[in-house]
């Protein structure tokens, strides 16, 4: 294979060792049909299940006998040997499967399920019940897909048909889910549901066969699907199976990664496929063996992928160091600022790795609220030059030159006081990037004319180098295609790694033009076309640029015409004195430019005034010259000229969006099609010519080449698990292989992410291997469980006849939890404390910790949006109404720093914030953190008996609750759900007047405690008063009867 391909190889023996001792020697296969030579199979092998493999009904019930009890046989759609190892594997054994990219999990996660779930007795009819979980929607419709093929091929032979339910909205009542439990079957259901059918009885953990988990690199203690493994092993069932599959070995990090996991799945069985294992690396090189020396050469040449090395342009060649040094010197400055956060990991090398940048921000996130306004400015630099070298690679000259100029004037905001300005634009290198974009779209080269004297200007508009080469590569592809016999019929696949890409793509081969060298005989393919439409695209652009500019500057100057002059140049001298330029980025310019006189901080502030009058010239929208203009519409159109007459060979279409409105209007009414009829000509392409276009999906791209079975397949871009999956399929159609061509910019960004992606990979499969062959064996107990033990003196209150008749210290703490709070963090961890969970539809608050306390938990998210909504307010008033201690719980993200400051945080913070800040009416408008403690205070203004609790994260949250519930009553459950409900006599929702009930409460022996029993029995204020005192004793009690009465009657009369 070519070198991208093979560079991933592994040859460290032991390595290799050590993963063979992980899965341990077999002494026997299930599959029934082998071959010796590890051949592929490319037809259904049938497997033997045992019946260690999946419990027997009598597991369940004890009264079946276990006679009818015997091995199945069952289809199986895995040719390739190392599939049929894994799936052995993990039949036998439960376990975590660590798979590398691209080595196909779908296909083994829809044969496991479809082996798992066949019934073991063949007279019992009960089938078994296995949850699906961390399912997505697009992996749910194509495992249906792969499960319901499987179940025609078996359903002759068992007779029966196992079905695959889809679990994932509130719309399924639980008396309708409880009926499907029953019946058995593969149930693919989200964590929160089962969460709560676990917890209110809807399902028994013992009437579950297993649970199969889905991106298992997604479980740690604290998600919903680690609850659920801790309710289904605690339920007491201790025979059913957990599996889990992942194809992300690089989330694996941090301290002990795997045993951690390994801990939250409640399994202790890992079994690891990375590409370089040598099951992997026999399997996906093997070719036919009978084969003539002429066959298999030829075989060999259609298999292996073809690199196509395209070297960069001079200027993107520049522009990518340029940039690269920007990166370096703002990384450089980002460490500098953050020395002790600073870790090995932020370095150049691994720039390219596709976590760099998260990392970075999730290292500073706990103290987000400590960090430098610089250094927040440096992580938001570090995302632009990012996306600035993505764009160099991908973007046409022009729509990079606007994205440049886009990210300038974003940077530089002028204003009364000075500018604002991103410290990579202080970076020497900076002004190479903006130059050379302008350079690449805009610059003028001299044409030579042989027709005229004078030679014409015109501009470069430099074309992406891979659209030449991607023009020549179809053209050869589709004289082959004509000229040569090719046992291989399918279309051509070209890959891409964005949308954008292939709307480009095809906008670009759209409008190609073929070039010869009459002197060479070369060829080559030029978009010139494309350019200049971009470029009427690009004069749009500008005009908008421009009017918008225009506006913002009018406002600006209104505005600041309002401000006093004499405050303004006070401010300016303090505002000059907070600029602080790192010497990183004034290296070489710190000259003053008068030796006349100096003042503190008047280089640097000099420095940056002039980078920015000086390169303002260079940023602003450049403008186009009439001329040019002119004789590029005469090219083009002499060029349209010419593509009529001579055609386009690869290209059947001419217009460019005519794909686009068939596939647009494809399901659209009959009345559509009938007048498109009469001005489309429809015509049938044959499956050899069509050019199909595709985005590497990690979702879809397991099947697609099986279902398209291309001829040619182009990688537009590099693509780990693409160029695995294409290996696959190569292995699979040994006989009839497509030709894979990959095509990537020598020497440049995407090559390196290549590489650093395998690299990665590597270094994470190579940690979790040691790591597991130092693994210490764990022998996990019946009574064994995550949850930590009460104390006796936590929950028996000794001041209450010595807490006999309170209860016992056996007794778990009870919470009221509403199900909408399932979605969180909270209640697993309240699990794991100890509590008693009951999961209701509360009306009013989140938690009801006693018959007193009422909870209402906030994140700082959900807290600004109900400070905006006031929804808050409403909450509040219905916890007052009801309980005697409202409770509102503050919650931080243990991940995120015990601060409102980052939810305050601002692009526009810095030194010059303070004008930048203000209304029309010169007054500073107030920050995020200002507004949110100024609704805080209102909220307590208005409701002065409010508890509020600050929690800094959900295990301290936990703790707060420990707390609170110590020698308290444990709340009625009953009474929490009827609380706010009030029911009437028809199915209509109950209203009620809140402001009479808050009127009611006012009079004396009417409280919080007793107010119910009056609008229950009352329908109104004046039938209150028409009562007699016997009455209302008979409601409140003698004393509070009597007072309520006398108070009522002595103010009516």
């Amino acid at each position: 294979m070519s070198l991208l391909f093979v560079n991933e190889d592994e040859n460290d023996d032991d390595l290799q060792n050590q993963l063979s001792n992980i899965d341990g020697d077999r002494s026997g296969s299930l599959f029934v049909e082998q071959d010796e030579e590890h051949e592929p199979q490319s037809s259904n092998i049938g497997t033997v299940i045992p019946e260690s493999n999946i419990i027997s009904d009598d597991a369940v019930e004890e009264d079946d006998s276990s006679e009818g009890v015997s091995d199945h046989i069952v289809s199986c759609s895995l040719p390739l040997k190392y599939q049929q190892t894994i799936l052995e594997n993990m039949l036998t054994k439960d376990g975590l499967l660590i798979l590398g990219r691209g080595l196909g999990w779908q296909p083994l996660t829809s044969n496991l399920l479809h082996a798992l779930s066949t019934p073991t007795s063949k007279t019992s009819r009960k089938r078994p019940l296995i949850f699906l979980l961390n399912a997505r929607d697009e992996e749910n419709a194509k495992i249906s897909e792969e499960l319901n093929e499987l179940n025609w091929i078996d359903i002759e032979d068992n007779g029966s048909h196992c079905p695959f339910i889809i679990l994932n909205n509130e719309s399924t009542t639980a008396d309708r889910r409880s009926k499907l439990y029953s019946q058995g079957g593969i149930i693919s259901i989200t964590g929160r549901i089962l969460v709560v059918d676990f917890l209110s009885g809807v399902i028994q953990p013992n009437d579950v066969t297993g649970l199969f988990i889905l991106h298992a690199e997604t479980v740690d203690e604290k998600s919903k699907t680690s609850f659920i493994v801790n309710l289904y092993r605690d339920g007491g069932n201790d025979w059913g199976f957990v599996k889990a599959v992942t194809d992300e070995p690089e989330s694996f990090f941090g301290f002990s990664p795997l045993q951690l996991k390994l801990r939250a799945l409640a399994i202790s069985n890992v079994f690891l496929w990375p590409r370089y294992r040598v099951d992997v690396m026999k399997t996906l090189s093997f070719g036919e063996q009978n084969l003539s020396t002429r066959e298999r050469r030829e075989q060999d040449k259609r298999k292996n992928a073809v690199e196509i090395k395209i070297k960069l342009t001079p200027m993107m060649f520049k522009i990518q160091n340029a940039i690269v040094s920007c990166f370096k010197e703002c990384l450089s400055e980002l460490k500098r600022h953050n020395s002790q956060a600073a870790t090995e990991y932020w370095d150049i090398e691994n720039m390219h790795d596709i976590q760099f940048i998260r990392r970075i921000e999730a290292t500073l996130r706990p103290d987000w609220h400590r960090v430098s306004w610089t250094s927040k400015k440096l992580v938001e630099d570090l995302k632009t030059l990012s996306s600035l070298m993505e764009g160099l690679i991908s973007l046409d000259s022009l729509t990079f030159y606007e994205l440049v100029q886009a990210i300038y004037m974003q940077s530089f905001k002028p204003n009364s006081r000075g500018v604002s300005m991103s410290p990579w634009l202080n970076v020497d290198d900076a002004s190479t990037v903006i130059s050379y974009a302008k350079e690449r779209a805009l610059g003028k080269v001299v044409k030579k004319n042989n027709n005229v004297i004078e030679d014409e200007e015109r501009y470069t508009l430099e074309e992406q180098p891979k659209w030449d080469q991607l023009g020549i590569l179809l053209d050869d592809i589709i004289y082959e295609k004509q000229y040569k016999d090719s046992d291989v019929e399918g279309p051509i696949l070209i890959m891409c790694s964005q949308v954008s890409t292939i709307h480009q793509l095809k906008s670009v081969l759209a409008n190609m033009k073929k070039e010869e060298n009459t002197m060479t005989g070369k060829k080559r393919f030029s978009a010139r076309k494309y350019m200049v439409k971009e470029l009427n695209n690009y004069t749009k652009w500008k005009d908008i640029t421009s009017l918008t500019k225009k506006i913002s500057t009018k406002m600006e100057e209104d505005s600041n015409a309002k401000s006093a002059t004499g405050q303004l140049s006070n401010n300016t001298e303090q505002d000059d004195e907070n600029l602080n330029i790192s010497k990183t980025f004034t290296r070489g310019k710190g000259h003053p430019l008068s030796k006349r006189r100096r003042t503190r901080g008047a280089a640097a502030v000099a420095n940056v005034n002039r980078l920015y009058y000086a390169s303002e010239a260079n940023s602003e929208a450049v403008e186009l010259d009439p001329a040019i203009l002119s004789s590029l519409k005469r090219e083009v159109v002499s060029d349209g000229i010419a593509e009529e007459e001579d055609g386009i060979e690869i290209i059947a279409s001419d217009n460019e969006n005519d794909i686009e409105i068939l596939e647009e209007h494809e399901a659209g009414s009959g009345g559509f099609l009938h007048a498109a009829s009469e001005n489309f000509q429809f015509t049938n392409i044959n499956l050899s010519d069509q050019i199909v276009f595709e985005v590497y999906d990690e979702k879809t791209n397991d099947s697609l080449l099986l279902e398209l079975s291309p001829s040619y397949i182009i990688m537009y871009e590099p693509n780990v698990s693409f160029v695995r999956k294409v290996e696959i399929y190569q292995a699979i159609h040994k006989n009839t292989p497509a030709r894979p061509y990959l095509m990537y910019y020598d020497g440049s960004v995407e090559e390196q992410k290549y590489y650093i992606s395998l690299k990665r990979e590597k270094e994470a499969f190579n940690r979790i291997i040691r790591e597991r062959a130092n693994l210490s064996k764990h022998f996990s107990q019946s009574s064994e469980n995550n949850k930590f033990h009460i104390t006796k003196k936590d929950v028996i209150n000794t001041r209450i006849a010595g807490g006999s008749n309170f209860r016992t210290g056996e007794d778990e703490f009870k919470v009221v939890v509403d199900v909408r709070e399932f979605n969180a963090t909270l209640p697993n961890l309240l699990y794991r404390a100890g509590f008693k969970l009951v999961p209701c539809m509360l009306t009013v608050g989140d938690y009801i910790l006693t018959p007193k306390i009422c909870v209402e938990r906030k994140s700082i998210s959900d807290l600004i949006s109900s400070f905006n909504s006031g929804r808050l307010v409403d909450q509040c008033e219905q916890m007052f109404r009801n309980y005697e201690l409202p409770t509102l719980l503050i919650e931080f993200s243990e991940d995120n720093s015990f601060s409102l400051e980052p939810f305050g945080y601002s692009k526009k913070t810095g030194p010059n914030a303070k004008n930048d800040n203000k209304n029309e009416t010169g007054e500073p408008v107030k920050s995020k953190q200002e507004a949110i403690q100024e609704k805080i205070v209102t909220l307590l203004i208005r409701f002065p008996k409010l508890k509020i609790i600050w929690s800094s994260s959900p295990y301290e949250t936990a703790q707060i609750f420990l707390t609170l519930k110590r020698e308290q009553e444990e709340p009625d459950v009953a009474a929490a759900i009827t609380k706010g409900v009030m029911y009437g006599d028809t199915d209509n929702p109950p209203m009620y007047n809140d402001d009479a009930i808050d009127l009611i409460k006012n009079i004396p022996g009417i409280n919080n405690n007793n107010y119910f029993q009056i609008i229950t029995r009352i329908r109104s204020i004046e039938d209150l008063v028409a009562v007699s005192a016997d009455e209302l004793k008979e409601l409140l009690g003698d004393e509070n009867g009597r007072k309520a009465f006398d108070f009522i009657h002595r103010v009516s009369n």
